[in-house]
């Protein structure tokens, strides 16, 4: 009852915030005070009315009647779609039913932990914490194959529909607003500024990881016979959608013993919890103070809330929750939603911003508590970097609070975050075993992550360029695109990795349909500038507090109150560079 009602106000405040964007008269009157001057606002106030300015005529305010008439009709009907879309997603409840002989290879608590059929069956969902174990351990390729196959058909055809309309309304709306393509009216505002400058980059990366990515098929190909034999199963000599996974968590265990059963015991989520915040704290100069249960206003019993002061100063910076389990109707990913904007007006109250980050971690059970993988303990770093950036803003203009950056920046600070969780002492700060919480990660398992973690970096990153790549053919198109062709072709030119035949996956691409249209590209456009300023990290120490203040304040601070190519330049003290992306991802030129 409460998604529902939910469901209605965001589609009203959606629809609002269209027939705002077409005000004529706050047009008029914004552009009648530019043309006097504004000599009497700050800089970020003069950026914010020129910002809105620039937002009226990319609506069409320019345009005669009946074309804004149009334009507003076609932006509501995206808004209905796009809340349609991920609603289809997060109330999706379709699972496979497996026997426990089906499910071999993965862990008995695991398997424990499932909900049963009426015929006693094993039940798993598409959820992420049921569907990656079993895609990563799973040793019967059947069975990867019918879940992959399962996952590939989430939402279809509802979504198919919903994201071809879309697409097709976009490509309709930018050439009624004078735009070559969607793609170039959403990158007019970005760092990118074209599509053509995106296009660009997304080949150049792709040739410079051809060779690599070539190699690794070639490795994992070797690895999937030699499997095969072991299991008693023919070899096709295909790289398919649903050995991916599996065959490179077998490859990081057999090449580089890691040991991902064993490194989990080292992460129970409630002490990887409190070692990341004390982590961030100290690098910040931040102070967190839980609210106690009775206190704090929560939409679920699993929801924690924290206030966030200064170090130094003792001042009250805002607060945030923590969502991190899964339950039905939930968001199904990984994200950081910025609730309440930081705003400071003259003559008016300091309003502190509010974030929540939200997950599906594994819920404790019985005789465990949740555990985390390495990879989630990056997850977990990556989206509480969001709500660092949400809560450390200093912007006095709502409109420029936090996140509110051009997209293919906003990642920047989230990525830069991740490369913490790959520095030991960081990793036996934040571990304890679940059993003895004294007893920390030992070095020996950390260096083995490490070794491991550029294994297979050519094909995961040919793997990001095809949801780029996907993204901006669609949104360059001049004619209707069929997504289930488009993907199974790029899936196989770009990441060397057989399509499922029948399945569409873009039916659960919830990036393209949820404000990162034209935009996929973002994250690994901003890898580029974490990978930077990770660097100046190295050479001065991960956990130095006076550069992590500077961090604070020259790249969290300001938010969207200027432009991100000047704050980079800022901490750099250059323009950014390649290089540091290459090298610390191991990509071999």
């Amino acid at each position: 009852e409460i998604r529902d009602m939910s469901v209605d106000v965001a589609s009203k405040l959606r629809e609002f915030a269209v027939d705002l964007g077409m005000r004529e008269d706050i047009f008029k009157a914004l552009e009648a005070v530019r043309a006097r001057g504004l000599t009497c606002i700050s800089p970020e106030q003069e950026r914010f009315v020129d910002r809105c300015l620039r937002d009226f005529r990319r609506n069409g305010l320019a345009l005669p009647k009946e074309q804004r008439e149009q334009v507003t009709s076609l932006k509501k009907r995206l808004s209905k779609l796009s809340i349609e879309f991920q609603r289809n997603l997060n109330e999706d409840a379709t699972s496979v039913a497996f026997t426990r002989d089906e499910l071999a290879g993965l862990d008995d608590s695991f398997i424990d932990g499932l909900k049963k059929s009426d015929d006693g069956k094993y039940l798993v969902t598409l959820q992420y914490p049921d569907l990656l174990p079993l895609m990563r351990k799973a040793v019967r390729s059947d069975t990867r194959q019918r879940m992959d196959f399962t996952n590939g058909r989430k939402c279809v055809p509802e979504n198919v529909k919903i994201l071809e309309e879309m697409i097709d309304v976009r490509r309709e709306l930018a050439g009624i607003l004078g735009y070559k393509t969607h793609a170039d009216y959403v990158l007019e505002v970005r760092m990118a500024k074209n599509a053509e400058t995106v296009m660009e980059f997304l080949s150049s990366l792709r040739n410079r990881l051809a060779k690599q990515a070539e190699e690794e098929k070639g490795i994992l190909l070797a690895l999937k016979k030699a499997i095969c034999e072991e299991n008693g199963e023919s070899f096709d000599g295909e790289l398919n959608s649903w050995d991916f996974q599996f065959l490179h968590a077998e490859r990081k265990s057999r090449e580089f013993n890691v040991k991902e059963d064993e490194i989990k015991e080292f992460f129970p989520m409630e002490t990887v919890t409190s070692g990341m915040l004390e982590i961030y704290q100290e690098l910040l100069g931040l102070r967190f103070e839980r609210v106690p249960t009775e206190k704090a206003h929560v939409w679920h019993e699993d929801v924690t809330l924290y206030e966030v002061f200064d170090g130094e100063s003792e001042a009250f910076l805002g607060q945030f929750y923590l969502d991190l389990h899964p339950r039905t109707g939930k968001y199904g990913h990984a994200a950081a939603f910025p609730l309440l904007p930081r705003s400071h007006l003259p003559g008016e109250e300091l309003n502190h911003p509010a974030a929540a980050m939200v997950a599906n971690f594994t819920k404790p059970t019985a005789d465990r508590p949740s555990l985390l993988k390495h990879d989630e303990v990056v997850t977990y770093f990556h989206e509480f970097g969001h709500i660092m950036h949400n809560i450390c803003t200093e912007a006095s203009v709502a409109r420029f609070s936090g996140t509110s950056v051009e997209r293919d920046f906003v990642e920047t600070p989230s990525q830069l975050f991740e490369n913490w969780c790959w520095n030991t002492e960081v990793l036996q700060r934040m571990s304890g075993h679940y059993l003895d919480k004294a007893k920390k990660i030992p070095a020996e398992l950390v260096e083995s992550l490490i070794r491991a973690k550029n294994a297979d970096s050519g094909l995961l990153y040919r793997r990001q360029l095809f949801f780029g790549l996907f993204d901006m053919t669609c949104h360059t198109s001049n004619e209707s695109v069929n997504t289930e062709e488009l993907w199974g072709k790029l899936r196989k030119e770009v990441t060397l990795v057989n399509h499922a035949t029948g399945t569409n996956p873009s039916a659960g691409f919830g990036h393209i349909a949820g404000g990162y249209d034209a935009g996929y590209y973002g994250y690994l456009w901003s890898e580029v500038f974490s990978a930077d300023i990770f660097s100046v990290f190295e050479k001065e120490g991960v956990m130095n507090p006076q550069l992590g203040r500077k961090l604070r304040r020259l790249i969290l601070a300001p938010g969207g109150s200027k432009d991100a190519s000047e704050c980079l330049e800022e901490i750099l003290g250059r323009k950014p560079q390649f290089d540091a992306f290459l090298r610390a991802n191991g990509i071999r030129e």
